[in-house]
């Protein structure tokens, strides 16, 4: 289990700017959550790899609200002590009537079977394989995951709690990012 450091809160000053988390050392800054992502006190929220050791990042007590701030460009972003990893709207603006507290996910999930970077096209200048609002069927290709340089894909296959057709809800893992066994992939709906 991976030792984890609470997300430094910063409140917005009267009319002041959105509520932030920061990051609680200098390290590097990955699995940063989407936009979007609801955050609630206790959530994980990325990892932070300091001196070659990963600490996963949690949200502090008091904390909580709608990503807003787009994830960094790099996979391992450079982070200082203090720095802005997220900026966070009310849970209520744009939660598609989430309630307080309620969980990223709205139904089915698609998981990574195993740990490794996540892509969700075949090279850079093609189309997603699914994007939001795609049919899915058992054996269609959802994303790419590399390890060591080898690339396995990811199909959908129903069962544990997917049906056996799906439509696409939400891409939840960005191209490129890194995800552990068991992170979320696709959120789905029954078709």
């Amino acid at each position: 289990m991976k030792p984890r450091l609470e997300l430094l809160h910063r409140r917005p000053a009267h009319g002041g700017a959105a509520a932030q988390l920061c990051s609680p050392a200098v390290g590097l800054f990955t699995r940063a959550l989407p936009a979007g992502s609801a955050l609630v006190p206790g959530a994980g929220a990325g990892v932070l790899l300091v001196l070659g050791r990963a600490h996963e990042l949690v949200v502090p007590a008091g904390a909580e609200g709608r990503v807003t701030s787009a994830p960094p460009a790099l996979v391992l972003q450079p982070v200082g002590y203090g720095d802005p990893l997220y900026e966070l709207a009310d849970l209520a603006a744009g939660a598609e009537g989430a309630a307080p507290g309620a969980a990223a996910a709205r139904g089915p999930v698609l998981r990574a079977p195993y740990g490794g970077r996540f892509f969700s096209r075949p090279s850079p200048s093609d189309p997603p394989f699914v994007a939001a609002g795609d049919a899915l069927e058992p054996g269609r290709t959802v994303g790419l995951i590399e390890v060591m340089k080898t690339f396995t894909e990811v199909r959908y296959e129903a069962g544990g709690g997917l049906p056996a057709r799906a439509r696409v809800l939400r891409v939840a893992a960005g191209d490129g990012s890194e995800v552990l066994a068991g992170d979320v992939l696709l959120e789905v709906a029954p078709a």
